[in-house]
């Protein structure tokens, strides 16, 4: 390894350790096209990557690096460690020729490679080809979105890479760094990876006790985070739904098990079969299918476990035909849907062509019912209920979610302060919506009687 790097604190230069996660980065950077990597500080990423922009252009022709960074010191800085290994290798390499050779330029004749340097400017890497492209702290660039924007073809080319790097920002709650990480964490199209503290060698428990002594926690864990999650809070927001509690539901956690609707439709889980003469509730929160998916949930009335779920992008008609299905086969559950917007009417015009059987009846913001219509509207006055509800019954451990899939959603809706729940930017809320709405109409179920429905109860909530 002939590599050597700067150490600023120690005032040397050093050999470049290849510690088992570079050297894992390394792998990456050789199979992975578009990579996208959450990280504490001084793991020497940094480095790895100007290593890896130097080897491209030296050793491959005509190679193109384009270094993005915050501001045009820093893209001086990440440009200036190529120069630093470049100027450090062995003679039959340093003496490559560099020309040109200025500030945010450095070009190879005998291999026709060349790095660029620029700050994230609203223009920057617009009308540009490259090789690979390069965001360093990518959270903390101004014109992330309108920079990946401009580098996109550039990216889609056979043969061109984009590595994406950054700590995270506490301060901001849904920044492009972010939606894109999550994005990925999520089967997007870039490879996630997360980085942590201890990483690195030398680092133990009392190292970490230690940086309490110059910085604060939210500092802590913003340049030192151990895990996605701490990473990705941000200080004007948290947690929706209690951390602690979500992440002990993913013990009761089921498999799905083989029945013959999950094969008709493959949207479709089911991780309870019924069981003669108990009660379920079914809702589905709905979709076209294109942007975002639909979601069912079926719970046990009785004790708010899961028993199945459908979840995808369906068209609404299908989804109102699964929706169907579920609902006979749990004992004609009692079941109602979103009825927001266009979507909301052409699922209940399938529920009526299906006939389909012990639909809710419409529940007014007052409570009230209307047994005249069906379904349920998420506006103003309905939905924090709804979400706060069901932020009480996680709470207080009420429901039994089985669907990893389920607690993995729950686990990114926010509260930013002053606003209402959500989910960041690039994900959705389709299971929330549902769980929400089966635990509304839960304390409506009627009391069976015979032949028909006759009373009702709803159980009290306080928001």
């Amino acid at each position: 390894m002939y590599c050597l790097l700067q150490d600023r604190a120690l005032k040397a230069t050093i050999k470049f350790e290849d510690w088992p996660y570079l050297v894992s980065l390394l792998n990456d950077f050789q199979i992975e096209k578009q990579i996208i990597i959450l990280k504490a500080r001084q793991l020497g990423i940094s480095w790895l990557v100007a290593g890896y922009s130097l080897w491209l252009v030296l050793f491959h022709e005509n190679a193109k690096v384009l270094l993005l960074s915050q501001g045009e010191n820093e893209a001086g800085e990440l440009l200036g460690k190529c120069r630093f290994i470049h100027n450090n290798l062995p003679p039959q390499l340093c003496g490559v020729r560099r020309e040109p050779d200025q500030m945010g330029f450095i070009g190879f004749p005998s291999s026709g490679g060349e790095i660029r340097a620029l700050p994230s400017t609203e223009k920057a890497g617009r009308s540009t080809d490259a090789s690979l492209v390069v965001c360093d702290e990518w959270e903390f660039h101004p014109y992330a979105e309108q920079n990946y924007a401009a580098v996109k073809p550039t990216i889609d080319a056979e043969g061109s890479q984009f590595i994406g790097l950054s700590t995270a920002d506490k301060t901001k709650t849904d920044t492009f760094f972010k939606q894109k990480y999550r994005e990925a964490l999520k089967g997007g199209n870039f490879k996630a990876i997360f980085l942590p503290w201890n990483l690195r060698p030398g680092r133990t428990e009392d190292w970490f006790k230690s940086l309490s002594n110059d910085l604060s926690q939210h500092q802590i864990e913003q340049e030192y985070p151990s895990t996605e999650r701490e990473a990705l809070e941000t200080l004007a927001s948290r947690p929706f739904f209690d951390s602690t509690t979500v992440e002990a539901m993913y013990a009761d956690c089921l498999n799905p098990i083989e029945h013959e609707i999950s094969d008709k439709y493959n949207t479709i889980k089911i991780f309870r079969l019924p069981e003669p003469g108990v009660l379920y509730a079914t809702f589905t929160d709905p979709s076209y299918g294109r942007d975002d998916p639909h979601a069912t949930i079926v719970i046990k009335t009785a004790t708010g476990e899961q028993v199945a779920e459908s979840h995808g992008k369906l068209p609404v008609e299908r989804v109102g035909i699964v929706h169907d299905a579920l609902v006979r086969l749990y004992n004609n559950a009692f079941n109602s849907f979103e009825l927001n917007a266009e979507v909301g009417n052409l699922m209940r015009e399938t529920l009526e062509t299906l006939e389909t059987p012990n639909q809710a009846p419409f529940i007014k913001p007052d409570g009230k019912t209307d047994l005249s219509k069906k379904g349920w509207w998420t506006g103003k006055q309905t939905k924090p209920k709804m979400l706060w509800g069901l932020e009480e019954a996680v709470r207080l451990r009420q429901i039994i979610p089985r669907s990893k899939e389920c607690l993995d959603e729950f686990s990114h809706i926010w509260l930013p302060e002053g606003e209402e729940p959500q989910a960041p930017r690039g994900l959705h809320d389709d299971y929330t919506m549902a769980w929400a709405g089966v635990w509304q109409i839960k304390g409506y179920t009627p009391r069976k009687t015979g032949a028909g429905f006759k009373s009702w109860t709803r159980r009290e909530i306080t928001y």
